[in-house]
């Protein structure tokens, strides 16, 4: 037997995606196995990377995943490492076919890795996963299900599916006694498959799903409710600071706590009122970032708000609670809409004219005047 030289995988960390920019298939109904079968290839390494990164690397299995680069990954299209040394991984290699693999399509990629290994490139891993838009055939799922068979069968088509120039290497791969021996005693009970159907219900736990498979935006839960105490991080809030101003200007007295507001219904309801408001509109925020990916949804909602209020807010008022109160009545008034995002609330609308406080757009009080 050859001794192989160590060797350490050139790799490419598997980086979060970004949001897809094609939205139009978010409300599609086409079943997904079909979409799975009919996308082109490129959107299908999407969606492989997609999954990996939001499935196989949030599993408590893997410490990271990574995907490797180009033609040349030596029969592995990603990386799932087990441990931080990155000595211990599984395997997946995914394929976009027309059709359900066969041996004859698949028997290089069994020749890849028996290579790749016998020379050094890689070790060889715990277990290898073939991920293919289309599955499977039976043929070469018997294979599978008699792992040595897949010895017999490879050494038999080598030089036709493996050794020829340009198939696995340039300049072609004799098969040696060494390299014969190799095979033969190469252990493809690693090898099984991913389905389409366990693929799909898989990536269905992600939000990127969506963008592909359609389904439409899971309903929004219900957004928390504001306690009777501040809590330490509500207390720093610009517009929190600059309500209390308008209060204490507005009852002649300063108020500086909500214990002390609270002798004040009229004006402790009030700001009650502002930050469920506020709460609402963080509860939409969160949801747009966890199911959208990212804020820019909910900021075009917000964008849309302060133009509507503008005109409104920079009236000449009586009092400073005057302002705010026309402000987010006309906020409350407005239609706005994005495609995503359909169920926008009252309180969301108030809660977004006080993060245009929090923003320094918009301004309540001056907490720096005298009262």
């Amino acid at each position: 037997m050859l001794k192989r030289k160590g060797y350490i995988m050139k790799t490419y960390p598997l980086p979060s995606p970004e949001r897809p920019k094609n939205t139009s298939r978010i409300f599609d109904t086409t079943e997904p196995q079909l979409r799975l079968k009919t996308m082109g290839e490129d959107e299908f390494e999407r969606v492989v990377g997609e999954w990996a990164c939001s499935c196989l690397k949030k599993e408590n299995k893997y410490s990271n995943v990574a995907l490797l680069g180009g033609s040349g990954d030596s029969g592995r299209d990603l990386v799932a490492y087990i441990d931080d040394n990155m000595k211990e991984f599984d395997i997946y290699q995914c394929k976009r076919y027309e059709k359900p693999l066969s041996p004859s399509v698949y028997m290089i990629e069994f020749g890849k890795i028996c290579y790749y290994t016998y020379i050094g490139e890689y070790a060889i891993p715990n277990k290898y996963y073939i991920v293919a838009s289309n599955g499977i055939g039976q043929s070469l799922r018997k294979l599978i299900e008699h792992p040595k068979q897949i010895n017999i069968e490879l050494i038999k088509v080598w030089n036709e599916k493996c050794g020829k120039k340009r198939q696995i290497t340039a300049n072609g791969i004799k098969m040696t006694d060494d390299l014969r021996k190799y095979i033969e005693e190469f252990d493809f009970s690693i090898v099984s498959d991913i389905s389409p159907i366990t693929l799909i219900d898989d990536f269905s736990k992600s939000p990127w799903y969506k963008y592909h498979f359609g389904g439409g935006i899971k309903k929004r839960p219900a957004s928390e409710k504001p306690s009777e105490k501040l809590n330490n991080s509500e207390k720093t809030m610009p517009y929190v600071k600059q309500l209390f101003n308008v209060y204490s200007k507005e009852a002649g007295q300063v108020y500086e706590t909500l214990v002390e507001l609270k002798n004040y219904k009229k004006l402790y309801r009030h700001f009650m009122r502002q930050r469920e408001g506020f709460f609402s509109a963080q509860s939409l925020k969160r949801f747009a970032r966890d199911e959208l990916l990212n804020e820019d949804s909910y900021d075009s909602l917000k964008e849309q708000i302060e133009f509507g209020i503008l005109d409104v807010y920079e009236n000449e008022y009586s009092s400073e609670l005057e302002r705010v109160k026309e402000t987010t009545k006309q906020a409350n008034s407005l239609s706005i809409s994005c495609e995503e995002i359909k169920d926008i609330t009252i309180q969301d609308k108030t809660g977004m004219c006080h993060e245009l406080v929090n923003d320094d757009r918009i301004v309540w009080s001056d907490i720096d005047e005298n009262i």
